[in-house]
């Protein structure tokens, strides 16, 4: 479905933007009555989405690269990767992204902006975590093994989120995170911690602060929280993902939008209303003057008469 040089969504054509709006609409239903309401808030998230698509695509081009053992980086000179494609993007597409777009100055002035934004201090800290270049699968696979049981998802993001040998959380976000999670839980399911579940969908996004740009704190990826213990990842899944996060996002603002929509017209009823008094007090005025009027020229009559 990618049969341009897109590096953004802006540059999709209608026609495309069409046909990857039919996609969609075969995986979710939706009252018919909101289509054109649904089509408007699904541009907007694919809008938002896109920059994160060609991200995935640099890092996979860039995989494909080290792969070969190519000294390449996303920091310095994408040209290298010229020769090391996506298999879901045509290689004459690729080369021409990178030529006019990803080795402008513009756009590298840009990115480096992003990656400052990115890099900003989180209550006197920047957040990051402590796993290193192991998966959290693997962690979880590990603690595991020394615990003799699954671990908790406290337990998982405690591994990845405090310093080696004070234990200390490497930002106060971090430690208000954990606190504010194992609070909520206490208050949703007893003092029992037994019998609290391994971890709670729900409560996490509600503490961490939901989802926000395809990610949620102490998780990371586009997926949802339970897969910080199953370490279900996979390209078909986060396809998938990709699409319940846009469903919900649209969700949310299609019943923002709705409302919206439902108070303007209101205010358009009330309106037109109100001008249609107005043209009936004005109406009767005119139909007023010209009865006025006729009984006049009656009157005149019966004078010439006499």
């Amino acid at each position: 479905m990618f049969d341009d040089p897109w590096t953004s969504w802006k540059k999709v054509d209608k026609e495309h933007r069409d046909a990857m709006w039919e996609h969609f609409k075969g995986l979710y239903v939706w009252p018919e009555a909101t289509d054109v309401l649904a089509r408007k808030v699904w541009e907007d998230c694919m809008k938002k989405r896109f920059p994160d698509i060609m991200r995935r695509a640099r890092e996979e081009s860039l995989k494909l690269a080290k792969a070969a053992n190519v000294n390449a980086s996303l920091e310095v000179d994408l040209n290298l990767l010229k020769d090391y494609h996506p298999n879901w993007i045509k290689k004459e597409y690729w080369i021409k992204m990178i030529n006019e777009v990803w080795t402008t100055s513009k756009w590298k002035r840009l990115s480096q902006s992003g990656k400052n934004n990115r890099n900003k201090l989180e209550d006197g800290s920047v957040s990051k975590h402590t796993g290193g270049s192991i998966s959290i699968h693997q962690h979880k696979k590990g603690m595991q093994a020394t615990l003799k049981r699954p671990p908790t998802g406290v337990e998982l993001y405690a591994r990845l989120h405090t310093k080696p040998f004070t234990q200390e959380y490497i930002t106060p976000k971090a430690a208000k995170v954990k606190e504010a999670y194992e609070s909520a839980m206490v208050a949703k399911f007893g003092d029992d911690t037994s019998c609290h579940p391994l971890l709670d969908n729900e409560t996490w996004c509600d503490v961490s602060g939901g989802v926000k740009k395809g990610r949620i704190y102490g998780v990371g990826s586009v997926s949802d929280p339970s897969s910080f213990l199953e370490g279900t990842s996979s390209t078909i899944t986060s396809q998938e993902v990709v699409y319940e996060r846009v469903r919900n996002e649209m969700r949310g603002e299609m019943d923002a939008k709705a409302a919206e929509m439902e108070a303007k017209h209101q205010q358009m009823r009330e309106e037109m209303d109100a001008k249609a008094a107005a043209i009936d007090v004005k109406q009767q005025q005119i139909d007023a003057k010209y009865e006025a009027m006729e009984k006049m020229y009656a009157a005149l009559q019966n004078m010439m008469r006499n």
